[in-house]
């Protein structure tokens, strides 16, 4: 099937013989040269393989090619155009399109979204029949399941087709297979070799050398940022190409145990059953490694999950003899077990944290006394097992996110061992890791098991099972289907699972259990805070009416409308920051110089008086947002420190401009702002007009989309070629603009010049927002929610000295409501969370 009818590039026809060209690149980071002039290409109709350790500098060649990076020297020529520093977004309108290890995906958006979102970010339009495009490839899931939902393995299965979508000229795979099970490897194998044979340049990188054999026009090794050596088909053995990336001959053997099993069960799990498995009875005897085997999806990370007491539903777990009672994963850990998770990144490290902090976590009461951390318990700890799994960083204190991925595994390896648990589960331990960091890995597996330790093991590899475990439990669609004793061969371990069920059909049923109340859930985020708030302003409406003869009359209801609306205008520009995953605390002052200003230039609605006004205005948008965008997206500034110092600066000002109370703003204006139909000002239904067309642009429109992800996931957004920094620019004016609007409309309602008018704005700003749905992990929010905050709130102001009611309790009832909101969608968040495991 050809997608051409459906999706064209951007750019002109480039020369037919050019593939992706490096020439001399040379890149080096803090203390490290990741490349050393570097030459490498590949031409189209051709499979390059790049392989090398952990931290050799693949990542980062890819990096430089796609764009993320740019080189310190050398050149790259994608087609037969220089890249010349232009970003992700020109490098794949020249044809070169990207598929990461550890994927560019949006977890919190669709499938369709998130390929949406990398079509829309080069131009591109979305296929009008997604599912008959997607059909080619054979994802094992729809197109409106949300990618959180989707195991690891499904996940970079969809990575590397969204890569595929817009056909490009030049592919570049980063481990493409590292999170597939056999058949799902293969399925891509052939996909792969259909792209080559159409005439695609495909890079590709992989630790799995039996898998570039098969693949591979030629092989290039790295070593520290060096080339090794570039060989052709079948010219070279895996031994010396092993040899070539570790810098000396290696043993490719898995290490021999000594000590038999056991007869003590150390871990026992007894008819447990939860969210996509079950029920499943297993052992793991001390000095016993057991794996688990099966076609990707058919529950063996659930059923790990389980053991922890995540989505759990039934059943029971032992640990030497004695059950753990309403297990969670704290008890769990306390009860003798200990987990690492096939999901590195998400789930296994702590990427701002140092490396030691990050193998040292479990330490426990041997960090310190009275639950500290003293570094004089954790350094000695953390220099213990660097010396014991090999793990290479340049400082204790150098942050885990700068180390390779088989260092980072190394590092929450070190937990359990540090620790000496009675059970270690692993699931996937080698995923992603070079031949030297899988053997270190195997020997810390091996001597775990040689210490009297059940080791419990799910692996995508069956290579690994048969040479690690003494026996293998093979799961289909949730339940242990058989279990192998000693298996000899890898083909006694795929024949087990491959012919006990269709894998594919397992992961649609895998998908479709965890996803639907999260799909739910997302299609209800929108909605769900705006009906609560219409209920509440319902509510307190009526009660308020049948108490207050006054409430409902015209003149009171204009005034609570045009109270709503300065409220209302910096609510609007706060959302749209922090769906952007910002926020700015200097919007009161903002407020209360736009409020100086409007009295010093506006005594009239004059012409120059009304220009004066706006262009002053106009600077203040661009000083304030200006600035903040400096600090915060340029020099990388903390959003509270950057809007904290911008408030006292902005405050300072207004300060300085009207020291007192004084100025008089045009009194035409003051009482023009209140004209409207009955008692609905205009500028109220211009308001609603422009709340509405800012809804429908967030949640149907392309840069609407391109917002949310940039709240989402940054770096997500960054890889597929979206502007992030202009993204998050625009929304730190736009905060300010709001915020300069809704002084407009407080100084009409003012009517003269005060430095501190504004001031009270800035919390009931946020609850407005919060109210709307906001939160502050970004992608999240409803302009018309925040609205509908900001009309409560006023509302809230309105009704109190009509009830009679004293302004300590309005207080207490803003804190209250608001709390109750955040821990009701908070709720509901963490149910939608449980059900896409």
């Amino acid at each position: 099937m050809s997608l051409t009818s459906e999706i064209s590039p951007a750019t002109e026809t480039p020369p037919p013989n050019e593939g992706v060209r490096l020439r001399g690149v040379t890149k080096s980071f803090p203390g490290v040269r990741a490349l050393s002039t570097v030459d490498f290409d590949c031409s189209p109709g051709e499979v390059h393989a790049l392989v090398g350790e952990n931290g050799s500098g693949k990542s980062t060649l890819i990096k430089i090619a796609s764009g993320v990076l740019e080189a310190d020297a050398g050149t790259v020529t994608i087609s037969g155009r220089l890249l010349a520093g232009g970003g992700v977004k020109r490098a794949r309108q020249f044809g070169l399109a990207t598929a990461y290890q550890d994927t560019s995906l949006v977890a919190d958006l669709s499938v369709a979204d998130n390929i949406t979102l990398s079509l829309n970010a080069i131009g591109m339009k979305r296929p009008s029949d997604l599912d008959a495009t997607l059909a080619r490839f054979g994802l094992p899931f729809k197109q409106s399941d949300v990618v959180s939902s989707l195991g690891p393995g499904a996940r970079q299965l969809l990575e590397v087709a969204r890569s595929m979508i817009t056909n490009p000229r030049v592919l570049m795979l980063d481990e493409p297979t590292a999170a597939l099970d056999l058949r799902l490897a293969a399925q891509l194998e052939g996909l792969v070799k259909e792209a080559r044979d159409s005439g695609m340049a495909i890079v590709y990188v992989s630790h799995r050398l039996a898998e570039v054999r098969r693949l591979a026009d030629r092989l290039t090794v790295l070593r520290d940022g060096v080339v090794q050596g570039t060989f052709g088909s079948q010219s070279w053995e895996v031994e010396e190409i092993v040899e070539l990336m570790v810098g000396a001959p290696t043993d490719l053997e898995f290490p021999q145990r000594t000590s038999p099993p056991g007869d003590s069960v150390r871990l026992d799990v007894r008819e447990l059953r939860g969210q996509g498995f079950g029920p499943v009875s297993l052992t793991v005897h001390a000095g016993e490694i057991v794996g688990l085997a099966g076609a990707e999806g058919n529950g063996q990370r659930a059923l790990l999950r389980g053991i922890l007491g995540i989505g759990r539903h039934g059943g029971g777990v032992s640990v030497d003899g004695k059950a753990v009672r309403h297990v969670t994963p704290g008890r769990a850990l306390a009860a003798g077990i200990g987990f690492q998770s096939g999901d590195r990144a998400a789930e296994s490290i702590f990427a701002p944290m140092s490396v030691m902090d990050n193998a040292t976590a479990q330490l426990g009461s041997q960090a310190g006394p009275a639950g500290t951390s003293l570094l004089s318990k954790l350094l000695p700890a953390f220099k213990t097992a660097t010396k014991d799994l090999g793990i290479v960083s340049g400082s204790p204190f150098q942050p885990v996110s700068a180390l390779s991925g088989g260092n980072q595994q190394k590092a929450v390896l070190a937990r359990p061992a540090l620790r000496q648990p009675k059970v270690l589960i692993v699931d996937e331990p080698t995923q992603g890791v070079d031949a030297r960091a899988r053997l270190d890995i195997y020997r810390v597996l091996s001597d775990s098991a040689e210490d009297g330790l059940g080791v419990l093991v799910n692996s995508s590899d069956s290579a690994e099972l048969v040479g690690l475990c003494d026996r293998v439990y093979v799961m289909s669609r949730g339940v242990v289907v058989t279990e192998l004793t000693g298996p000899s061969t890898e083909n006694e371990v795929v024949k087990s699972f491959v012919s006990a069920t269709d894998a594919t059909e397992a992961q649609e049923t895998a998908v479709s259990r965890g996803g639907w109340l999260g799909r739910l859930w997302d299609r209800g985020t929108t909605h769900l805070p705006i009906a609560i708030l219409l209920l509440l302003i319902t509510v307190v409406g009526l009660y308020a009416h049948s108490r207050s003869d006054v409430f409902w009359t015209t003149f009171n209801l204009s005034n609570l409308l045009l109270l709503t609306l300065p409220l209302a205008f910096v609510a609007l520009g706060q959302q749209f920051n922090m769906v952007a995953r910002l926020f700015d605390l200097s919007i009161g002052s903002v407020m209360s110089l736009t409020v100086v200003v409007v009295s010093m230039t506006l005594p009239s609605l004059a012409f120059e008086s009304v220009l004066s006004t706006a262009l002053a205005l106009v600077g203040v948008v661009l000083a304030v947002g200006g600035f903040n965008s400096v600090l915060i997206v340029a020099l990388k500034v903390p959003a509270i420190v950057a809007t904290v110092a911008s408030m006292g600066i902005v405050q300072g000002v207004a300060i300085l401009l009207r020291p007192e109370p004084a100025g008089v703003i045009a009194p035409e204006f003051v009482t023009g702002v209140a004209n409207g139909i009955s008692y609905v000002p205009f500028a109220f239904i211009a308001l609603v007009v422009l709340t509405v067309a800012m809804e429908y642009w967030l949640y149907r429109r392309s840069r609407g989309l391109a917002l949310r992800a940039v709240g989402y996931d940054g770096e997500a957004a960054l890889r597929v070629g979206e502007r992030v920094t202009v993204i998050q620019t625009g929304a730190l004016m736009i905060c300010t603009l709001g915020a300069v609007i809704g002084g407009v409309f407080l100084a009409s309602q003012t009517g003269m010049g005060s430095n501190a008018v504004g001031a009270g704005y800035t919390l009931p700003c946020f609850a407005a927002v919060f109210l709307g749905g906001a939160v502050l992990t970004g992608g999240r929010g409803s302009f018309i929610g925040a609205l509908l905050g900001a009309l409560f709130l006023a509302l809230l102001d309105n009704v109190t000295p009509l009830l009679n009611i004293a302004d300590a309790w309005r207080q207490i009832m803003y804190g209250v409501i608001l709390l109750v909101a955040i821990a009701a969608y908070a709720s509901l968040a963490r149910i939608r969370g449980g059900a896409g495991r």
